[in-house]
């Protein structure tokens, strides 16, 4: 799920679509990946199996459609909190926040790391490389934004934007730790002392 990916995808423009994927959402997180059948998915959705396979005919084709959507609008949810930022630094910090409250309250993310972990955690470490790139697209994109509008200077934004989407990453696998990821307060502290300094490379 690459970002060039990510950005073409659009919102359905047709009920029945957008009716399937609340569905397939709601049924996700009240069930998990596994036990969630297309059935369940149907009848959420209320409509007839016939109309939903001429959609989706896999599971997994729906299972991507969800994904990319919910992944399309954490981005969007990001881009709104940083353009709210009057500076390249103000965007380090609210990007940092609006990154890891997102990803904390993704409810379905949550509910497949904790009653599904093998569904998801192969995807996110031995075969995360996917999900890192994605991360790592996306931070160079604003680093690179900053730099064309004079905000920070010119330097390679492929490193730092690694070293974030690596970051970001780590305290999804493992919040427990000393970096605040629950007290905004304490989460833009964090981010003032430590992750501007990185743009001052």
């Amino acid at each position: 799920m690459f970002l060039a990916e990510v950005r073409a995808s659009t919102e359905p423009e047709d009920d029945s679509t957008r009716r399937i994927l609340d569905a397939a959402l709601d049924a996700f997180e009240e069930f998990g990946l596994r036990r969630t059948t297309m059935d369940d998915v149907a009848r959420k959705a209320g409509i007839g199996r016939a109309t939903l396979y001429r959609r989706f005919p896999q599971k997994g084709d729906l299972v991507t459609a969800v994904g990319l959507r919910e992944v399309r609008r954490f981005i969007a949810a990001v881009d709104v909190e940083i353009s709210k930022a009057p500076n390249a630094e103000e965007r380090m910090v609210e990007g940092f926040v609006a990154v890891v409250r997102g990803l904390r309250e993704n409810q379905l993310l949550n509910r497949l790391l904790s009653s599904e972990p093998e569904a998801v955690l192969p995807g996110l470490t031995l075969h995360g490389g996917p999900v890192i790139a994605l991360a790592r697209g996306y931070l160079k994109e604003k680093i690179e934004e900053d730099q064309r509008a004079g905000l920070i200077g010119d330097f390679d934004a492929e490193p730092l934007a690694e070293t974030l989407a690596r970051l970001i990453h780590s305290i999804v696998l493992t919040p427990e730790g000393r970096i605040p990821t629950r007290d905004e307060r304490q989460m833009r502290a964090f981010a003032r002392t430590y992750l501007v300094a990185w743009l001052r490379i």
